[in-house]
């Protein structure tokens, strides 16, 4: 089997990005087994269920919000300012994931054979970055418009148009902020060299990565901090602002407009900047996220986005441990693991200030969302149970039994667990005296069903039923540790 390559004559030009793409799709159509009857009809198919079951969703979850809003009355400006600044915050944690993913990345063949020859930047990409503005703001349209459904404020049309300007700003300034600086390097070069920045000189991964992402903390901390005024200020003093005595959503959708607009031209300006290195930036983690989505195992992005969580620390100073027994030193070094994951201690912090801001806007479901939050709070900590229990080779290097070395690493996220439920206490109450340990201790022993989960096992029994064949070991893997989670929220809403 021969392939036919594009190669140039010495000293001739490069072929044209459209030439080498038009050849690609005719060669990919020779071995395509799949009409594009059968392509629409899946896409007909994919649609149908969307709008069937997200339509069901969203009738539900407005359904249930608007009872809970009925059964526990709070002020609405004090709901309309949270969810301001919540919108705020969330901004803030898109711009960190599309940063974190490229937004724009190539495959590695892509990488290998096209990225890396002189071909024209711009022709090459903008394909990509037309389908991911196209992605972006109409998903973001979608979940606008979902929102407003969802609150039954009205304004469907200004929602969507929202979410659409917003989406394409956000996609197109991750796109220019992927290019980096808009000064070329003093050094002539066919592409821009990864790690380089103004005048050749070296930039850290560390310097990039704050270079890029300083938005999200800029967003993230002033939409915390609205929340966190709204908060202090209703539960100290009984002061709320008003709501504005206007419609603001069509004013924030006109206003993002623009800013689309300028952003779309720059990025397309800094499609020609845009390295290799930068291209395949986030392919590990978005490979990960798609075959834990296929798999049904999150471990998998886990454990990609915790090592890239901990490359980013760098270098560390090391210290001596106190000597003592396996056990001790142990807890040593698992307490040490929380001084240098810093984002685990700010998502603490973030999570107690969620339990408020619930607690002041929707009173009736503060109890369940007490439970979820210390649950992803201790979580955040108990990277080291999750490590030995996923590792039988480093189990065996520490030495003594597995359940000495699990039983050792959940401590830590159990005091954080107990820590969070007193700093949550004067939000939600206490209850009975035997409720806060009841649930402290299955909020540990969740974090402990969840870490200490094994590899998946597609192949088990079946049950034969008259909606047809369900997988009960499958099913039994993937709710290893919320099934716990489900039955501590239902303890905790039933006795309060």
């Amino acid at each position: 089997m021969t392939a036919t390559v594009l190669v140039p004559p010495p000293g001739a030009a490069p072929p044209r990005a459209g030439e080498l793409k038009s050849r690609l799709r005719r060669a990919r159509r020779r071995h395509r087994d799949r009409s594009i009857g059968d392509l629409l009809t899946d896409l007909y198919m994919f649609a149908f269920l969307l709008a069937i079951y997200g339509w069901a969703g969203v009738d539900a979850a407005s359904g249930f919000l608007h009872r809970q809003v009925s059964a526990a009355p709070a002020d609405p400006a004090v709901r309309y300012w949270i969810a301001v600044g919540a919108g705020i915050a969330l901004g803030g944690f898109v711009w960190q994931g599309l940063t974190a993913v490229g937004p724009l990345q190539v495959g590695a063949a892509v990488q290998s054979w096209l990225a890396s020859t002189p071909l024209p930047r711009r022709a090459l990409l903008a394909p990509r970055f037309t389908g991911l503005l196209l992605a972006a703001g109409g998903g973001a349209a979608l979940l606008g418009a979902t929102a407003a459904a969802i609150g039954r404020s009205g304004g469907y049309v200004w929602a969507a148009v929202a979410g659409l300007a917003w989406g394409t700003v956000f996609a197109a300034g991750a796109t220019a902020a992927q290019a980096g600086p808009s000064a070329p390097p003093r050094r002539p070069a066919t592409t821009p060299n990864a790690g380089q920045g103004r005048g050749g000189r070296a930039v850290t991964p560390s310097r990039a990565a704050g270079r890029v992402r300083w938005p999200a903390g800029v967003l993230a901390g002033v939409g915390g901090l609205v929340v966190l005024a709204v908060v202090l200020a209703h539960g100290l003093f009984g002061l709320v602002p008003a709501q504005p005595p206007v419609a603001v959503l069509p004013v924030v959708a006109v206003a993002g407009l623009p800013f689309a607009l300028v952003l779309v031209v720059l990025a397309v300006r800094a499609l020609p900047r845009i390295d290799r290195a930068s291209l395949s930036t986030g392919a590990r983690i978005a490979s990960a996220a798609s075959s834990a989505v296929l798999l049904l195992d999150p471990s998998m992005l886990a454990a990609v986005v915790e090592n890239q969580r901990w490359r980013a620390v760098g270098r560390v100073r090391s210290r001596r441990f106190a000597r003592g027994p396996r056990w001790w030193v142990l807890l040593q070094a698992d307490v040490r693991r929380i001084g240098r994951n810093r984002a685990a201690i700010g998502w603490w912090a973030v999570l107690v200030l969620a339990v408020y801001a619930v607690q002041a806007a929707l009173p009736a479901v503060a109890g369940a969302v007490q439970v979820i939050a210390a649950y992803l709070a201790a979580d955040r900590f108990a990277g080291g149970l999750r490590g030995v229990s996923r590792s039988a080779g480093l189990r065996r290097a520490l030495g003594g039994s597995d359940a000495a070395l699990k039983l050792t690493h959940l401590v830590v996220p159990t005091l954080v667990a107990a820590l969070w439920w007193l700093a949550t206490v004067p939000a939600v109450g206490t209850g009975p005296a035997w409720l806060p340990p009841l649930l402290v201790a299955g909020v540990a022993a969740t974090v402990y069903r969840a870490a200490t989960r094994g590899q998946m096992v597609y192949g088990g029994s079946v049950a034969e039923t008259p909606m047809g064949a369900i997988p009960v070991d499958l099913i039994r893997q993937v709710v290893r540790g919320p099934d716990l989670l489900a039955l501590l929220v239902a303890i905790h809403i039933l006795i309060r």
